[in-house]
């Protein structure tokens, strides 16, 4: 809504104006009235207007002298001038003010509005080009920036083009500052994500000028946003940076609601060196998996030194995990994976790698078991490729842990229907349950596949299994989707299609009798637990 402020000593013609047009309609909301120029001058003193509406002839200050003390206040402001008096000389002087229209009163309604159409029209044109030239602006910057602590420009340019960083240079020294926001699962898929970056780095550039003139913020080319700071004392600086960092980290996690990672490089001596700053700040992203995080992450030198032997398990002990995994021993399998994680906690001098190179073994062991076992990985046990992208983003080791063991209890699900005594045609329904369980399946149609009728089919499905077709195929249907909730970007109306759930409510009913818990309250939870 553009602001729209009145001025009029006769009251009628204020009222009249007020009820005569649908301002909203023309997306404009009246902020304010008064009687003669002097008072509105002094309303408007803390009032921000796009358009002012005045007559001519008030008293203690008429509209032209009002014209001009606003234009000195707010330069933007849309003047329209409503007057009585048809004289020649008022006209040319608002045209020299620059006025939108000079109407006289009786006003004709119809040209009023005509007018307001045409300055609406007028502003929203000039704020598409300044955001445009300020976007245009902002890319250049950033990119100049990125350049700067990527080390990928001359000095000589980086000097010609200072103008531009919005922080000196030929300081003592510089520190680099980068925040991640963790988006979850769902909101990874919503179009407002762009949306919440752009209005956090707003409030970063914000906060980050209010506690330094000596700061730029911008974001790089993974659309993590960089705060680089310029030092006076190096050292002292540097740790007022951190508190701030902080402080900086638990406001936008409480203002937005969302996890985020942020580090802090180390101090760099000089302008040449500050992608030194910007290069370890990164690195310190990895150290996410090992490290408390209510706080910034802060490069130390000395606290990164790598792990004396590899913490990662050796072949023989993976090999005793396979065999775990052949003989279908759940508990055991996932015993050991709780263990091999434990022993990551115990290694001194653990490093990031370690944690990531335990996780991808394990899950190459249990992808191979799956191969052994010739299970349909992306129907039976998901995308395994997307889950292996999965162990290099930042995430407590708790959380990876809680990662590996998903994948393995999923591969032993799968891999289960092949260790049990089944007749060689059962078997071969529980493979097409596994193969097509997010088709239409039915006993009638397997029934036609296998020659058999179809009543003695369930008799026999059920006299194997425990449990009638109809029971089973839904079991494994809510299983598949219990993990896609947590594994994948998938909304929950999408995942319902891909299990085979036409109906999206008959799923959530479907969920919430077996688990107690909707898929959303589900998805919800295992992110409460994660974190």
């Amino acid at each position: 809504m553009y602001r729209v402020f009145l001025v009029d000593d006769e009251p009628f013609i204020m009222e009249g104006l007020a009820y005569l047009i649908d301002w909203e309609r023309h997306g404009l909301q009246i902020v304010g009235k008064a009687a003669d120029g002097a008072e509105a001058l002094e309303a408007l003193a803390g009032e921000p207007i796009d358009i002012l509406i005045t007559d001519i002839q008030m008293p203690h200050m008429n509209g032209l002298e009002l014209i001009r003390s606003v234009r000195e206040l707010q330069p933007d402001v849309k003047f329209i001038i409503l007057s009585g008096y048809n004289d020649f000389e008022y006209v040319k002087e608002g045209v020299t003010l620059g006025i939108e229209n000079y109407l006289l009163k009786p006003v004709n309604t119809e040209e009023l509005i005509r007018t307001l159409t045409g300055t609406v029209a007028k502003i929203e044109q000039s704020v598409y080009k300044e955001e445009s030239i300020k976007r245009h602006l902002e890319i250049i910057r950033d990119n100049l920036l990125y350049r700067w602590v990527t080390a990928a420009i001359e000095p000589e340019e980086l000097r010609n083009r200072a103008e531009l960083l919005g922080i000196r240079l030929g300081l003592p020294g510089y520190v680099a500052g980068i925040v991640k926001l963790l988006f979850d699962q769902e909101q990874a898929e919503v179009s407002s994500r762009a949306e919440t970056i752009a209005a956090v780095r707003t409030y970063c550039q914000r906060t980050a000028q209010s506690y330094s003139p000596e700061q730029a913020v911008f974001a790089d080319l993974e659309g993590d946003l960089v705060l680089l700071a310029g030092l006076g004392d190096v050292d002292a600086d540097r740790t007022g940076f951190v508190r701030f960092m902080a402080e900086l980290q638990a406001a936008i996690r409480e203002r937005w609601g969302l996890p985020l990672l942020v580090t802090v490089g180390e101090a760099s001596k000089g302008e040449a060196s500050a992608h030194r700053s910007y290069r370890t700040a990164k690195r310190m992203q990895d150290y996410y998996v090992l490290a408390p995080h209510d706080g910034p992450l802060v490069y130390e030198a000395a606290a990164l030194t790598a792990a004396a032997e590899p913490a990662a398990p050796v072949q023989a002990e993976l090999a005793h995990f396979c065999k775990l995994l052949s003989a279908g021993k759940k508990d055991e399998a996932l015993a050991w994976v709780g263990e091999a994680f434990a022993r990551l906690r115990e290694t001194e001098g653990l490093a990031p790698s370690d944690v990531q190179n335990t996780a991808m073994a394990v899950l190459a062991a249990a992808v191979h078991h799956a191969n052994l076992m010739r299970q349909e990985h992306e129907r039976a046990i998901g995308d395994y490729k997307h889950l292996f992208s999965q162990v290099v983003k930042p995430q407590t080791m708790q959380e990876l842990e809680e990662l590996v063991e998903r994948f393995v209890d999923r591969v032993l699900f799968a891999s289960g229907v092949a260790e049990r005594e089944y007749s060689p045609v059962i078997r071969q329904v529980l493979r097409e349950i596994e193969r097509r369980y997010g088709d239409e399946l039915s006993l009638k149609t397997l029934s036609q596949t296998f020659h058999m009728n179809p009543v003695y089919l369930g008799q026999l499905f059920h006299k194997e299994t425990g449990e009638t077709f109809s029971d089973y195929v839904n079991k494994y249907r809510l299983a598949q989707a219990k993990a896609l909730l947590v594994e994948s970007n998938l909304k929950t109306s999408d995942i319902s299609l891909r299990v085979g759930y036409t109906d999206t409510s008959y799923f959530y009913k479907q969920f919430r009798k077996y688990y107690g818990f909707s898929p959303t309250e589900y998805r919800n939870w295992s992110k409460l637990g994660d974190g």
